[in-house]
């Protein structure tokens, strides 16, 4: 079962067709539109709420408890960031990767290309770092 609590959202233009991409991480583009997160590496803005298609409104979601598609299996309270595709991925704050963390997992989830929930916080994201 997954579960949302609206926060803080905004508007922005879609910058590539999204209609299958709710609920996935989003990242601002060099033009400023919003797309999908693409690399490990990516900082997220939010996650988007609706399915807007290329040039539509996307509504992006940047705290709060909202959905989201995972990678894999994530369980309860695990530090969250994301993958080259926009899905959740559990991340760990003492590894040496420079992948940020963005939120924690509320609801486990069984397997990859599943909706989970989490509470989401892009409005600072932290790069987890060993050091």
């Amino acid at each position: 079962m997954s579960m949302e609590l609206q926060g803080f959202k905004f508007t922005a233009i879609a910058g590539e067709n999204l209609t299958t991409k709710q609920y996935h991480f989003m990242k601002m583009s060099a033009d400023m539109t919003i797309v999908t997160c693409t690399a490990l590496g990516s900082l997220p803005v939010g996650v988007l709420q609706n399915n807007p298609p290329q040039y539509g409104a996307a509504e992006i979601m940047v705290f709060g408890i909202t959905k989201i598609v995972t990678s894999g299996a994530i369980t309860f309270g695990v530090l969250v960031g994301t993958d080259a595709n926009g899905h959740a991925i559990s991340v760990d704050p003492a590894a040496a990767n420079s992948y940020y963390y963005v939120g924690q997992m509320c609801i486990s989830t069984g397997g990859a290309s599943e909706v989970g929930s989490i509470l989401v916080d892009c409005s600072h994201g932290r790069i987890q770092s060993k050091s």
